[in-house]
């Protein structure tokens, strides 16, 4: 969620910087997208935070309302993420690299579905190009995805660029583009896995300890192929998506 390296995600953790640092943040999005498909049906909700830092690590926990409240009986039921993460992010030779894991929980989850908990592991790397553009690489991989899909590999690759200065707002263009894919060809109710690519570009304001950002989103995925749907819950596809926050 950081303006200056977005990546459009609010599990992707904080930047750490030295040597202590703490801040929580609040905010709201009108769509929570993870990874190209929409958490909370494009609707709006709120989000919080609190992140920490000493040195090269960090530590820090995100809130988000999401939305999984499925019509399909048996189907997901959950309406609260909660993420903890830590990590270092040591730098060599100017490039700032970040390990860390993530947790993902969903406490409010209905019985009798497949589990949403799940747990990811980071591994990425940033650096400044020429004057003022920063590029990074993130690898993200969880031992057993949401919904228990087993093994998936996510990978991204970032730019962002301050743009404009207008008396104390700062704007950076950014974007993202990763690619997300499975171990496993079948979910559990033996639907076809499908492999997929997203992205996103888009502009972050910032004025002291506000910043809004303006965000277009975009997947491969079709209409109706797993991991998203077209149905009741998870949605992939075009969308443009406003994220407001505050940090202290």
């Amino acid at each position: 969620m950081s303006a200056d390296l977005y990546s459009g995600g609010l599990k992707d953790g904080p930047v750490a910087v030295n040597p202590f640092t703490w801040s929580v943040w609040a905010g709201g999005t009108s769509d929570y997208i993870f990874r190209g498909i929409s958490q909370n049906r494009r609707d709006g909700t709120l989000q919080g935070g609190a992140d920490a830092s000493y040195g090269i690590f960090y530590v820090g926990t995100a809130l988000s309302g999401v939305n999984f409240d499925s019509t399909i009986s048996g189907g997901p039921d959950a309406h609260l993420e909660v993420d903890v993460y830590g990590g270092i992010k040591p730098v060599w030779n100017g490039i700032t690299f970040d390990f860390g894991v993530i947790s993902y929980n969903y406490p409010n989850q209905a019985p009798g579905f497949t589990e949403l908990n799940f747990v990811e592991f980071k591994a990425g790397a940033s650096k400044t190009l020429f004057s003022d553009i920063t590029g990074g690489v993130t690898f993200f991989y969880s031992p057993d995805y949401t919904g228990e899909l087993g093994g998936a590999l996510a990978i991204e690759g970032t730019l962002s660029k301050p743009i404009y200065k207008y008396s104390d707002v700062d704007f950076t263009l950014s974007g993202t583009v990763g690619y997300q894919t499975f171990e496993e060809d079948r979910d559990p109710f033996n639907a076809k896995l499908n492999d997929y690519t997203y992205g996103n570009v888009g502009v972050t304001a910032v004025y002291k300890a506000f910043s809004l950002d303006l965000r277009y989103w975009n997947t491969t995925l079709e209409a109706g192929e797993i991991p998203a749907t077209d149905a009741t819950v998870a949605q992939a596809g075009s969308a443009f998506v406003a994220t407001a926050k505050v940090t202290y």
